[in-house]
């Protein structure tokens, strides 16, 4: 099979939900062998709908579907789409965590490796060890799952699609057969460090397999994919061959959201650079440490003023936004914030107190996923949505805890039916936005921020960089930890790089901007 040769290819797929949400409409799109084509668009854009039709978990109303230039009925089910080589390794961490290795990667096929009614465990061991040395993956076999760090769980994950499909294969011309491997969102849990490890992995199996890559980060997609198609509103936008078309992020930036990108706005909302001197220090750091993480850091962050603290995965960055947030306590050193100083085992709602919110893109910290959007927005907003009738206890008026959550959703384009609806049944972005919500309406005076946008699309991304840089025009200070350079160069006016939890140079935004070369 030529590369140039789709080995899988559906045409005019369209797929309605309760006959009213149309979340696929005329889409079509080929996967060639040996590459890594990536499918990008906002949330509800249809991506995972085509996902979900591609390995038989969705039947589609209307459309055709080719594998190796014959037309085939689509998958029925799962099991159907492994046969026909393909398989989908999904968001959310797959892996079974007490399992050893070799046994997740045999899971659910032990039936070809039983004889007599026992388990050939010594066939399985040295077949996963020739599946591991032909995958290039390094691994011990019988390590448990949790021992091992999060991107090689993930290749594991990938590894153990592959075996699926070859062994479903068998006697089916499976040697022959160049296998589809579905990557829904494999980096949004992973750090910058481990991101790199992983794609390094996927080039190296690019020899003898084909990857669906569907993904939020634009950098990355550019970076290592051969093709893009963008979906908007179920259909195709755009599709890029990427070895004969030159593509600008800013160019995919637009084509994912239909608008202007934030990028050309830059000089609208980056408006702090060099007026930040002027503003009074809400918070100076003298020589804090905490033993086997960071030490002597120290810096003076102004009203208004964002600073970025960069590293790779372990430097010590998260340990000192924790420490100025109260999650865990520093050994020694100040923190004065607005002129008092800080005990350094303050617990977080202290700190709120005096000031410092923490606002983290991981929404199963940050919100009560089954409490209703009014309460998880008014739950750091208590002053505002109390009275005290007989002045001697607090009581919740519901009018005004709604008529909050009613105006922060209009704010934030928060998508829900109501003010009453469930966290947990909202998109991605939907929830960062609830997240974001409460503390733009608490305004505190310093806002610690922990990958921000961490998991959600390009279009939910801008509207809460929109938000935040709202709040630093309104003299909120912020404290930026994240694993996204680019995320440094909007928010932040000037950039401590931290290595070994020792703080190694201070940069301007545009002096970062230079180094990073973005």
């Amino acid at each position: 099979m030529s590369a140039a040769n789709p080995i899988m290819e559906v045409k005019n797929v369209s797929k309605t939900f309760d006959r009213v949400v149309t979340a696929l409409d005329n889409v079509s799109i080929e996967v060639r062998g040996n590459e890594i084509v990536s499918v990008v668009g906002e949330n509800g854009a249809g991506k995972s709908t085509l996902m979900k039709i591609l390995v038989g978990v969705y039947q589609p109303d209307s459309g055709e579907m080719y594998y190796l230039g014959r037309r085939v009925p689509f998958p029925k089910d799962p099991l159907d789409a492994l046969r026909r080589g393909i398989s989908i390794v999904y968001q959310e961490r797959g892996v079974i965590p007490h399992l050893k290795v070799y046994q997740f990667l045999f899971l659910g096929l032990e039936e070809k490796f039983t004889k007599l009614g026992r388990l050939q465990l010594g066939k399985i061991i040295g077949l996963a060890k020739s599946v591991f040395e032909e995958l290039g993956l390094e691994c011990d076999l019988t390590s448990s799952i949790y021992e091992l760090p999060p991107s090689t769980q993930k290749m594991v994950e990938i590894a153990r699609a592959i075996l699926s499909i070859k062994l479903m294969m068998v006697g089916d011309g499976g040697s022959e057969i160049t296998p589809i491997i579905i990557l829904d969102e494999p980096t949004a849990p992973l750090s910058l460090e481990e991101r790199d490890e992983l794609f390094n992995y996927l080039l190296n199996l690019k020899k003898s397999n084909s990857f669906i890559f569907v993904s939020h980060i634009i950098p990355e997609v550019m970076k290592f994919s051969d093709r893009i198609y963008v979906l908007r509103d179920g259909r195709v936008v755009a599709h890029h061959d990427l070895s004969s078309e030159k593509v600008t992020e800013d160019q995919l930036f637009r084509e994912i959201v239909g608008r202007e990108s934030y990028y050309d706005l830059w000089a609208k909302y980056v408006y702090g650079v060099g007026e930040v001197r002027e503003r009074r220090a809400i918070l100076s750091v003298r020589n804090l440490a905490k033993k086997g993480y960071f030490e002597n850091v120290s810096f003076d962050l102004h009203e208004g003023e964002c600073i970025g603290l960069f590293g790779p995965a372990g430097c010590g960055k998260s340990e000192i936004a924790k420490a100025l947030y109260g999650e865990i306590s520093a050994d020694n050193g100040k923190i004065i914030v607005d002129g008092k100083e800080a005990k350094l085992k303050g617990e977080p709602y202290v700190r709120i107190k005096m000031g410092i919110g923490y606002f983290s893109g991981e929404t199963g910290k940050e919100l009560f996923l089954f409490w209703p959007i009014k309460k998880n927005l008014s739950i750091v907003n208590f002053e505002k949505v109390t009275k005290k009738p007989l002045k001697i206890a607090s009581v919740i008026s519901f009018k005004a805890e709604s008529s909050l959550a009613e105006k922060i959703m209009k704010k934030l384009r928060i998508r829900a039916p109501s003010v009453e609806a469930e966290c947990y049944s909202l998109s991605g972005g939907n929830k960062q936005k609830v997240s974001v919500g409460k503390w733009l309406e608490k305004n505190p005076k310093i806002l610690v921020l922990e990958d921000p946008t961490i998991g959600i699309d390009v279009g939910a991304r801008e509207e809460i960089y929109e938000v935040l840089l709202e709040m630093k025009r309104n003299g909120t200070a912020m404290i930026l930890v994240s694993d996204d350079p680019k995320e440094y160069t909007i928010l932040c006016d000037k950039i401590i790089s931290v290595r070994n939890g020792i703080v190694q140079a201070v940069y301007t935004n545009e002096e970062f901007r230079r180094l990073m070369g973005l």
